[in-house]
């Protein structure tokens, strides 16, 4: 299905198809019945050529007559001398006067006596008549009979099966040019569905060469220049949030000192909180900001890293356990990594309790699997609580979910590995996140 579905199949049928329909049409003119009867290149000579080969016949004299007649015998048609006129064909009939083919090569053949032979009879609107003439027989003023004859069906299939083998090899000679052509053709498009999906995966990555038809340069050099505009906008957008992040830093590192200023306790405690709460934020919205920047990153032991993480959260008295299992490599940042399941295990304390975190291998792919026993999420809710600073839940506050930045986070995370995030609820109650991230040798 993949095969019958790419550019250079597709090309090469259609043009595969033509060349068929050519070759089939130049078949079918030369085995189309010719007006006189028979096969185009079986036919019996016309009349005119038939009075031209006996004028020549007779014009030869003694030793030179079996040499032009010899000349004159071709592949499809026989020619030779008799001393009458020979028994009629099995199965063929003679031409009388009343057909207008025996008119022909009367007007042609002059006073000479003359007989036609025909085969393969065709029912005709005046009656049965002979469809294909098979000999020719003419008296010479020597008194010997001159027989023009189509050859035997032998002579016939030796001809055809040389035509055949002709045609074989034109074909192969076609379909190795088409098949350099389409190659050529259809090769920068593939490197273009390349280069796009490789730009999805790192920023960085080089420029199309510019090469093929001039339409795929074009194609190719529009690409180009997409990808140079999105890597400047992405630069200018981190340079921006960089900016802000570094001057409301500033802002906050002052609020925090006054605020130790403030006379009343509860206050003081209030202000505080949102001062943390603001640069807890910040410091969200620059990991999701970066974390869709990131460079291919160093071979990852899943198990140990995960390991480590679920060891911490125990140590700070939650309720989190990892299941047995294999290991797995991925390339992918360890930062980032536990950044991921870190998220994921707080969501999942947050709404459900008590956690399980497990992973799980397939062909391809390492699945860190985050699972509670929670309320769950309608399904029509899964993909929209993915978005930045989307939250089911109304309030604002970091007890009760934040901004809305966690599961952004772990997508855009796991995306600049090569992998991706899904959602989904589990039997018996409770939410399922996985993340897939493609298995590292």
């Amino acid at each position: 299905m993949i095969l019958a579905d790419s550019l250079s199949t597709r090309i090469s049928g259609i043009l595969l198809a033509g060349a068929a329909a050519i070759l089939g049409v130049v078949a079918l003119a030369l085995a189309w019945p010719s007006p006189e009867g028979g096969v185009g290149f079986l036919r019996l000579p016309l009349p005119s050529e038939s009075a031209a080969i006996v004028a020549a016949v007779e014009a030869s004299q003694g030793e030179a007559r079996p040499t032009v007649i010899g000349g004159l015998d071709a592949v499809g048609v026989g020619v030779r001398l008799s001393a009458g006129f020979p028994t009629p064909l099995a199965g063929a009939r003679l031409v009388g006067p009343e057909d207008d083919r025996y008119q022909s090569y009367a007007a042609a053949l002059g006073d000479r006596t003359f007989q036609i032979e025909a085969r393969r009879l065709l029912r005709h609107a005046s009656g049965v008549r002979p469809r294909a003439i098979v000999r020719l027989s003419v008296r010479l003023a020597s008194g010997e009979v001159l027989v023009l004859q189509r050859r035997a069906p032998a002579a016939a299939k030796d001809r055809v099966v040389r035509g055949a083998l002709a045609l074989s090899l034109v074909s192969l000679l076609m379909l190795v040019m088409l098949a350099l052509a389409v190659r050529q053709t259809a090769r920068p498009v593939a490197d273009l569905a390349h280069a796009a999906r490789r730009f999805g995966d790192d920023l960085q990555t080089a420029d199309l060469p510019l090469r093929g038809p001039k339409e795929l340069r074009d194609l190719a050099e529009a690409f180009n220049t997409m990808q140079a505009r999105i890597r400047g906008l992405v630069d200018d957008r981190t340079r921006v949030l960089a900016a802000i992040a570094h001057d409301l830093r500033t802002y906050l590192t002052r609020l925090r000192l006054r605020a130790e200023f403030i006379a009343d306790p509860d206050q003081q405690a209030r202000a505080i909180g949102d001062l943390d709460e603001m640069s807890a934020l910040l410091d969200d919205t620059m990991l999701f900001a970066a974390g869709q920047d990131q460079a291919p990153a160093p071979l990852s032991d899943l198990r140990s890293e995960l390991e480590t993480v679920i060891a911490l959260r125990r140590e700070m008295g939650q309720a989190v356990r990892l299941a047995d299992g294999g290991a797995a490599f991925a390339r992918v940042s360890p930062l980032a990594l536990r950044r991921m399941v870190g998220n994921l295990v707080d969501n999942a304390i947050r709404y459900g309790g008590e956690t399980e975190v497990s992973l799980e291998r397939t062909q391809d792919q390492a699945v860190i699997v985050v699972a509670d026993r929670g309320p769950g999420v309608d399904p029509e809710n899964l993909a929209q609580i993915l978005e930045p600073f989307t939250r089911l839940e109304a309030s604002r506050s970091r007890d009760t979910g934040g901004a809305g930045l966690g599961l952004a986070i772990v997508r855009g995370l796991a995306e600049a590995s090569g992998g991706r995030l899904t959602l989904g609820n589990r039997p018996g109650g409770g939410l399922r996140a996985e993340v897939r991230l493609p298995i590292a040798s």
